[in-house]
């Protein structure tokens, strides 16, 4: 979402920092003070320029799904590795294959944030881009078939979220 307008407050904050920076960062001085500049003079057309490092904020509940996908892949992980008889499934069928870095860019980026903060680690390994943008519309299903499943679980306050096979082979199908 470009920015296209500052108030006097943000723009004399804005170039205050600009000007420490310039003076606590000598390297980068040239471009602190071209940013200073940008602000100052309000030219709102390169104020894109200046913001390179701030993105767009990701909504709440994109975060709260991205939440959803990650622990849904932890029960499955752990469930999996909790199963004596695989029957059939590999480590790859439970395995987060990550979002679409092309079309799900936010939440990727997300997802790479989390790894970084040491969050989900069974979860979150490997590479995270999927490259592939079959992660949305797979990942909602799955969901969807998990409810059920979680629903129960949560109704038999048993708190044992290890899944048999027949339930994991239901979300992954």
């Amino acid at each position: 979402m470009p920015i296209d307008t500052l108030s006097l407050l943000e723009r004399q904050q804005l170039v205050n920092q600009f000007r420490i920076l310039e003076k606590l960062d000598p390297d980068n001085a040239k471009d602190y003070a071209a940013r200073a500049d940008i602000i100052a003079h309000g030219y709102t057309i390169q104020y894109d320029s200046v913001f390179t490092e701030v993105y767009e904020e990701m909504d709440v509940e994109e975060g709260r799904y991205v939440y959803e996908v990650l622990d849904l892949f932890r029960v499955l992980i752990r469930s999996y590795e909790q199963l004596v008889d695989k029957q059939g499934l590999t480590l790859d069928d439970v395995r987060f294959k990550g979002f679409d870095g092309n079309n799900e860019s936010r939440r990727w980026a997300f997802a790479e944030h989390l790894k970084k903060e040491g969050r989900w680690e069974e979860t979150l390994t490997g590479g995270l881009n999927s490259h592939s943008i079959m992660t949305m519309t797979l990942y909602p299903r799955m969901l969807e078939r998990f409810a059920p499943i979680r629903q129960q679980i949560l109704a038999s306050h048993s708190g044992n979220w290890i899944l048999t096979a027949d339930q994991i082979r239901e979300i992954i199908s």
